[in-house]
């Protein structure tokens, strides 16, 4: 049966974004960046101290919101140290190689302009678009390769390396590259990691008050969201993860305030989030950007494809109810037809022991150490070896007989004769009836 559920669906969330889906238009609205969370509710100025997110939600209230004089200045301090950190390496000669291997790929046609430089939210009419400039730092590097053929990118006196790393910290680079290109840095010089490690701290330092001041747009964003199938607090989490990243990319170039690109890496942040999330079994990103446009189109469910004239559509209608993930209901087998109990609480595991029996057997354990206190010590370590008490295993009466340089018929009389002296003990009769049962 299904399993119950009284929170929206996430298709419900999932509009088209301007990272993931179709919308034309993007702009954040002055009101909106104004009216961030205000968050001022006298439940959350009064938070306890076993709610970490009232906890929370007081502290964002603390921070004012940014006027774009202090943007403008915070923003000049990140650009600064996110430049220094990112010449650290790039200014290497194995960062420089491993960026002209990937402007190659993207010259073959391996690699999309998109996944190596950020763009802006929407770019402007008469302005340069992400392949343009890919394509001019690859010429730039080109031009650079052709005039040193030998070793072009080992930082030597006449060769300026310089103009490649000044060229890429104008253009910007999204936080993937970075990492690789980094890591082969460091791959290249183990001792530069420290380096490196020391620098984007105080990158780090720069971008902690300009994340701060934002959080309240973090908390506006996630509410629009909210009483689907994720929860509040995992949607800001989130949402703050794109808001880290919007910091690494963020490039004066774009013409738009901080605010405003953020407000989009926030946003992709959830979006990605509810699509990874909402669903009991994932479903790859182009499918269910499919799955949204589908259900624009025909808010009332899908249609059949065989009445369906746009050839696209159909294609994409069929290839999506094609697959079992999509055109059936995830049917849960943990839950009741008409309450809440579990399979698990009603279905017994055999092969797991029942409370009670573990503690029959510790009892029984006690008794018989009890009972052997009675035997002298050679009738007592021929007992407890031969059944395997406190030992790894049993042993046979010639195993025990080598042990205690006697004959197996030896140990067999001492055997019995413990035994005998067992029946006649304070606990004989206990044993007898343990015995029978």
């Amino acid at each position: 049966m299904p399993v119950k559920d009284k929170k929206k669906p996430a298709a419900e969330f999932l509009d088209d974004d301007p990272i993931l889906g179709e919308k034309d238009e993007f702009a954040v609205e002055e009101p909106l960046i104004k009216a961030a969370a205000p968050v001022k509710s006298e439940a959350v100025q009064s938070a306890a101290p076993d709610d970490p997110l009232g906890i929370y939600l007081r502290d964002v209230g603390q921070h004012n919101l940014l006027e774009p004089e202090e943007e403008q200045i915070l923003l000049g301090d990140l650009i600064f140290a996110r430049n220094r950190w990112i010449a650290t390496f790039l200014g290497t000669e194995a960062g420089l190689e491993a960026v002209w291997e990937d402007l190659g790929k993207w010259k073959k046609g391996e690699m999309a302009a998109r996944s190596l430089v950020p763009g802006p939210p929407k770019p402007k009419p008469g302005r340069d678009g992400d392949d343009n400039h890919v394509s001019r730092l690859h010429d730039i590097f080109a031009k650079h390769v052709a005039r040193n053929k030998r070793n072009p990118f080992k930082p030597v006196r006449g060769r300026n390396t310089g103009l490649l790393v000044g060229a890429l910290l104008f253009v910007g680079l999204r936080p993937g590259p970075l990492k690789r290109y980094s890591a082969a840095a460091v791959a290249a010089s183990k001792s530069l990691r420290d380096e490196i490690e020391k620098v984007k701290d105080n990158f780090v330092a720069a971008r902690r008050p300009l994340i701060e001041r934002n959080l309240r747009l973090v908390l506006s964003v996630a509410r629009k969201f909210d009483g689907g199938p994720l929860a509040y607090s995992e949607l800001i989490q989130e949402g703050n993860l794109g808001l880290i990243r919007a910091t690494e990319s963020f490039s004066a170039r774009f013409g738009v305030r901080f605010s405003t690109y953020a407000y989009l890496w926030i946003r992709q942040a959830i979006l990605r989030a509810l699509e990874d999330k909402s669903r009991t079994i994932r479903l790859p990103v182009n499918v269910t950007q499919s799955l949204r446009k589908a259900a624009k189109e025909d808010p009332e469910g899908f249609e059949d494809p065989r009445t369906i004239e746009d050839e696209g559509k159909r294609h994409r209608i069929n290839d999506m109810l094609s697959n079992p993930s999509v055109a059936r209901p995830v049917l849960s087998l943990d839950y009741g037809p008409e309450d809440e109990s579990r399979l698990g609480d009603l279905v017994g595991d055999s092969s797991t022991p029942r409370p009670d029996h573990e503690v029959v057997r510790d009892d029984i354990r006690n008794l018989v150490r009890g009972s052997l206190k009675i035997l002298p010590d050679r009738h007592r370590l021929v007992l407890r070896l031969r059944f395997g008490i406190d030992c790894n295993r049993p042993h046979t009466l010639a195993e025990i007989g080598k042990m205690l340089r006697v004959s197996a018929e030896r140990i067999r009389q001492i055997e019995a004769s413990a035994f005998e002296r067992l029946r006649r003990g304070p606990e004989g009769g206990t044993l007898k009836d343990m015995v029978d049962d």
